[in-house]
């Protein structure tokens, strides 16, 4: 069976992306805990940068997926 490398590049760029929003999260759980009334803006700054990683990294794998292939 062959396996298209940009398929296998997006599946990568999911795994990386869902570990980094899981990731992320314990951060700023971390940081909900210590300080939270001083923190809301960088809270929403991490939150908006958890969603973009899990939507850019699948997209960028399938594009370095293709380059490597070619």
């Amino acid at each position: 069976m062959i396996v298209d490398p940009p398929i296998v590049g997006a599946l990568l760029g999911l795994v990386v992306g869902v570990a980094d929003l899981f990731v992320i999260g314990q951060v700023m759980a971390r940081m909900k805990r210590e300080r939270p009334s001083e923190r809301l803006g960088a809270m929403t700054a991490l939150n908006v940068a958890r969603v973009a990683q899990l939507i850019l990294f699948p997209v960028m794998g399938w594009f370095v997926g293709q380059a490597f292939a070619s």
